[in-house]
């Protein structure tokens, strides 16, 4: 059987110390975490929220809103996973996600 994304980096959580978990997610930006929950099921997304703090939790929480109305791609969201993943491995990527997730904007004609 396959995992998906979200199996993958659920697993990886929880084989970390909850410290170590809370201390990476706590340096991660919001919309990153918010990326990397976006298709998982509620109960799973307060299981990351618990984790954090409640303001950090809450601003994932409106940064998920903001993300259903953006048009967002798989891929996307796979490299916000997979970033997740690198930083709970302790590899942290010069790259930031926030440029994947800009709307489109349609150009007016001229």
């Amino acid at each position: 059987m396959d995992r998906t994304p979200n199996d993958i980096l659920l697993l990886r959580i929880r084989a970390l110390s909850r410290v170590h978990v809370q201390n990476c997610f706590m340096r991660l930006p919001d919309r990153q975490i918010g990326l990397a929950m976006m298709f998982m099921q509620d109960s799973d997304r307060l299981f990351i929220l618990s984790f954090l703090s409640p303001p950090k939790a809450q601003n994932i929480k409106e940064e998920l809103k903001l993300q259903g109305r953006l048009k967002i791609t798989y891929d996307q969201y796979k490299k916000a996973i997979q970033a997740t993943l690198d930083a709970l491995s302790g590899n942290h990527r010069s790259d930031s996600l926030k440029t994947y997730i800009r709307p489109t904007q349609k150009r007016p004609r001229r």
